[in-house]
């Protein structure tokens, strides 16, 4: 059984991209993920990939409460994780591993990576995950770029 995503989300759309704007992150809690296999809802958790139509990768925008916890550890059967901290403070714990993450804090989590995360803090833990198949990266940035020779032009 499929999640079920419930956000307002604001997108535009031309040729080559789509924008969504998904609001200031104090209010991640006003979208709810409804989540049937584990028979739960989840707030403050925005999977992004059906409102930019993105292909590729997966995207989630994430607020952890002061106080909460991931109350289960997980694992992805083809897809390496990439947690971007982005405001506040908190712990990760990955194959029994804990250690402390906060804003500029990246990790990298392999697919059999078990991994759980918490806030142990008293402000809000913000973070954005990425996700794609692991080994899938072709070229990276300088390999893949390719260079216009169009000058840049932007309106008054």
């Amino acid at each position: 059984m499929p999640v079920t995503q419930t956000a307002d989300i604001r997108t535009r759309s031309g040729e080559n991209f789509r924008v969504a704007h998904t609001g200031p992150l104090a209010e991640l809690n006003s979208y709810k993920l409804e989540v049937p296999a584990l028979n739960r809802t989840v707030n403050g958790k925005l999977f992004v990939k059906q409102f930019l139509g993105l292909t590729g990768m997966q995207i989630s925008m994430n607020k952890l409460p002061a106080g909460a916890a991931v109350p289960f550890y997980h694992q992805h059967k083809e897809n390496e994780e990439a947690y971007i901290f982005i405001g506040g403070k908190g712990q990760m714990q990955i194959d029994g591993d804990t250690f402390d993450v906060e804003e500029g804090a990246i990790v990298r989590v392999s697919p059999n990576g078990s991994r759980s995360l918490r806030n142990n803090s008293n402000a809000d833990l913000y973070y954005i995950c990425v996700q794609a198949k692991d080994g899938s990266l072709n070229l990276e940035t300088f390999e893949d770029g390719i260079k216009s020779d169009k000058p840049v032009e932007w309106p008054n």
